[in-house]
């Protein structure tokens, strides 16, 4: 080798910046390849493809916020803000996931959530510190109260939760409330015990319902919304309420 002339030809240093470019990329998949190509099953979730990836999958198969796991053929998706759901479907073309709160049994309707759940519509402003899954489902919300409430929106849960209490402490009374509420909605002496959610479908269906027919739409889950690579889009600005991609400056013209 003389002395003085680099190791590396010129191809070789483009094939090593091409190595550290795409290594740096954090895990998104290739022009080429979008991640269609890369799926993986557990249970009854056959089709895990991108942006959604299992814990064992490549990187390049789907983002990091999406990574769900497969425990006992069962999968799981945690939401760091409430808890770990199972996965009951996930709809590509709709952009939203299906799930179900663990702690509802069926043919049990005195189960309750075991998660409360964070609730974020798809109206709210997300920033980059914010979840990328939004509620595209009905709201359903718990409520204790000290006294029998006379309203339309307040849904009975007798018999199926009981409000018997010990002797020494008084007596309360369990409600329902179904979809988004308002400050003026809630009563003197009630308090908020969890959140959920059911589908669309069933709230269009609920007038007059019983509480056993909000306990069946909850065991059929709720659908979360799922945004990916949203903010990889938007680089050179901020997201408005809308989610348009705005500069950070304006010209004067």
């Amino acid at each position: 080798m003389e002395s003085g002339r680099s190791f590396f030809t010129l191809p070789s240093w483009f094939a090593i910046v091409a190595i550290l470019v795409v290594g740096s990329s954090g895990g998104s998949c290739s022009a080429n390849d979008d991640g269609t190509n890369c799926t993986s099953s557990c249970g009854n979730i056959h089709n895990i493809s991108y942006p959604f990836r299992l814990k064992h999958d490549p990187n390049y198969c789907g983002q990091s916020y999406f990574t769900l796991s497969c425990e006992k053929n069962i999968t799981l998706l945690n939401l760091p803000s409430s808890g770990e759901y199972y996965v009951q479907a996930i709809n590509y073309h709709n952009q939203t996931i299906r799930l179900l709160d663990p702690g509802l049994q069926k043919d049990n309707c005195s189960s309750i959530p075991r998660y409360p759940l964070a609730l974020m519509n798809r109206y709210q402003t997300f920033s980059p510190n914010v979840s990328r899954y939004y509620i595209s489902s009905t709201p359903v919300t718990f409520l204790k109260c000290a006294n029998p409430v006379n309203s339309s929106i307040y849904v009975d849960t007798a018999p199926c939760i009981s409000t018997t209490s010990l002797s020494s402490q008084p007596k309360t009374y369990g409600y329902f409330m179904i979809g988004w509420t308002n400050a003026s909605d809630f009563v003197i002496g009630c308090s908020v015990e969890w959140t959920t959610a059911m589908l669309d479908s069933y709230n269009n269906l609920h007038q007059n319902a019983s509480y056993e027919y909000i306990h069946n739409a909850l065991l059929y889950g709720f659908d979360l919304g799922y945004r990916p690579g949203l903010y990889s889009f938007c680089k050179s600005g901020w997201w408005d309420r809308f989610f348009i991609c705005l500069p950070y400056t304006f010209s004067g013209k």
